[in-house]
């Protein structure tokens, strides 16, 4: 039990974000987080302080597994749960709802985020705003030759819209998978920085488009020069996929 008598819940969240402005609440905006604190007040309480979630997601961006925080007095969750979904939208959905320990933090608690990019080489109705068309060839391996070098702890503020106080993170895994018609790039790490994962795909088609060599892709993560990048791909085709935290808290993936 912590301060205030008031328990510790625990949200697991799926959504698509191509109607809203991100997870992060904003004014004379659509955004995730600000939705469901509209259904927390209409339900629970106006007081209720404001949940937190595992990161922010940018505008258009997806998510397949995001958790969240968030404190209050005794509740049934299954009840609560079965209402916030019948207030949501249908691209919004709780999964569930549980007790959590108190030391649960949604975002600093995490061990690490994994990120998906979606790239469909053929113009597919069912996939709109929910990847980037590229109809381009590309050079499946030499891109993940690029993608090799990712792996390990480098400075990753040549890949971020801001200049971040900390650029350090440590990539565990990033490769590009082939699927049919679609080109998948997942990527692994403790932490990511504003437009990291959209600033890293752009420069690996770059590369893929043998507009930009291995050896100068090297050279980005060496020296942070932006003027080599390429563009920032669109957010429709980004997905964050899971959030691993310490087995202790028992967050399950779908």
């Amino acid at each position: 039990m912590s301060i205030n008598n008031q328990n510790r819940y625990l949200l697991h969240i799926s959504y698509l974000g191509t109607n809203y402005s991100g997870w992060q609440i904003q004014k004379n905006a659509n955004t995730i987080q600000g939705l469901i604190m509209e259904g927390f007040h209409l339900i629970l309480d106006k007081s209720i302080s404001l949940i937190v979630g595992a990161g922010r997601t940018d505008a258009g961006v997806h998510a397949v597994n995001f958790f969240a925080h968030f404190d209050y007095y005794f509740i049934d969750v299954d009840k609560l749960r079965y209402k916030l979904n019948r207030l949501l939208p249908d691209d919004i959905v709780i999964h569930s709802i549980r007790n959590v320990s108190d030391d649960y933090h949604a975002r600093f608690s995490a061990l690490s985020r994994t990120y998906e990019y979606w790239i469909s080489t053929v113009k597919d109705p069912f996939l709109i705003n929910r990847s980037y068309f590229f109809f381009q060839e590309l050079d499946f391996n030499l891109m993940n030759q690029s993608a090799k070098m990712l792996i390990g702890t480098h400075d990753f503020g040549a890949f971020s819209k801001s200049k971040p106080e900390n650029p350090m993170c440590s990539i565990k895994s990033a490769v590009w998978v082939k699927s049919k018609n679609m080109l998948i790039f997942s990527i692994k790490a403790d932490r990511f920085l504003h437009n990291m994962v959209r600033c890293i795909v752009g420069t690996l088609v770059k590369v893929g488009m043998h507009k930009m060599s291995l050896d100068d892709f090297s050279q980005v993560l060496v020296d942070g020069s932006q003027s080599k990048l390429a563009y920032s791909v669109p957010a429709s085709g980004l997905y964050l996929m899971n959030v691993k935290y310490p087995k202790s808290f028992n967050c399950e993936s779908i």
